[in-house]
């Protein structure tokens, strides 16, 4: 059985494919399986796929139909045989060490979760620019970067660390024994995941390096769309709040948490696309009243919402909300 299992979802990535794998069969800890779910593509990418998997058996190829990225990552846990699990996205490249360095924080202590850093990489010209960005390590607080830590260390601090899945490297059973799983949505999938298993990991450790490149801007991802369209923030909000209700988190820590989200819906809106502005516009208010009953001593309660409001007023009247709160 390897020690380490990669799961990475593949879909019509067939120009950055082959850099994603040879930074994973290249790694510098090699009892490894890299489990790899084509989810339908209509490219070369299975074609790239087999060509690899006939080089390195380490390689497994899960095929499916197209289902998003969440039910990729579900299908390529089916197939797992490792101890520890990371997940890396097809578009994206890692450190050749990333494995080895993850490990080496795993030896003593056996933690739930390791955590490491991300540069953010745009591209230009067909070049990739690397920058350090909002995933980098250094957003972590020192006091995090130095010990080995839980749960109940995080507080409000739990939105410093990187909120995705990738960033991280997980012990199986751990994630097993929580059930800890994606949303069911076709983008922002990641939060759910990052919230139960940040609330649920006894020990947590932190890699203080950035070992991911992840890719923002790629014609076609998701994060290179300026305008949204979908309500995914919305729809996180709900979901975690009955995550929140599962694991009895105390009433001030779930409103904190949701406050988060709440707001991320909020901004969201202002960059709506036009096709669904109205229809995000009702739902944000649906889901302001579903908080103002359920939890209304909040800064929500004070804020009030017009239609088209921009994204520098929203900012505006949710800082006077959460002052006038207090």
């Amino acid at each position: 059985m390897p020690k380490v299992s990669i799961i990475v979802p593949v879909y019509n990535v067939e120009k950055y494919l082959s850099k994603c794998l040879e930074s994973l069969i290249k790694q510098t800890f090699q009892d490894i399986e890299i489990v790899c779910v084509n989810d339908g593509s209509t490219d070369n990418s299975l074609e790239i796929l087999n060509s690899f998997a006939e080089k390195d058996s380490r390689i497994k190829i899960v095929n499916k139909q197209n289902g998003g990225l969440f039910s990729a990552r579900h299908e390529g846990m089916k197939y797992i045989n490792g101890e520890y699990l990371i997940f890396v996205d097809s578009d994206d490249w890692v450190s050749e060490n990333l494995v080895e360095k993850c490990l080496q924080k795993a030896e003593s202590d056996n933690p739930d979760v390791v955590v490491f850093g991300a540069f953010s990489v745009r591209e230009k010209n067909g070049n990739p620019i690397i920058k350090r960005g909002g995933y980098d390590f250094s957003k972590i607080p020192l006091k995090f970067r130095k010990k080995l830590f839980g749960c109940n260390d995080l507080g409000k601090d739990i939105f410093k660390f990187p909120p995705t899945a990738w960033s991280k490297m997980y012990r199986v059973d751990f994630i097993n024994k929580h059930n800890i799983r994606f949303q069911e949505i076709k983008n922002g999938e990641d939060q759910l995941f990052f919230i139960h298993s940040m609330l649920c990991a006894d020990k947590i450790k932190v890699v203080s390096d950035n070992l991911y490149y992840y890719i923002k801007s790629r014609a076609g991802a998701i994060t290179a769309v300026n305008k949204k369209k979908s309500l995914s923030p919305i729809y996180n909000v709900y979901e975690i709040e009955a995550l929140l209700n599962n694991l009895d988190i105390d009433d001030d820590y779930r409103k904190f948490i949701l406050g988060k989200y709440f707001e991320k819906s909020l901004s969201w809106y202002t960059k709506a696309s036009e096709e669904i502005a109205d229809e995000f516009f009702e739902a944000v208010l649906k889901l302001q009243n579903y908080l103002n009953e359920k939890y209304p001593k909040y800064w929500w309660s004070r804020l009030k919402i017009q239609k088209g409001i921009s994204y520098l007023e929203l900012k505006l009247k949710i800082i006077f909300a959460k002052y006038s709160w207090r």
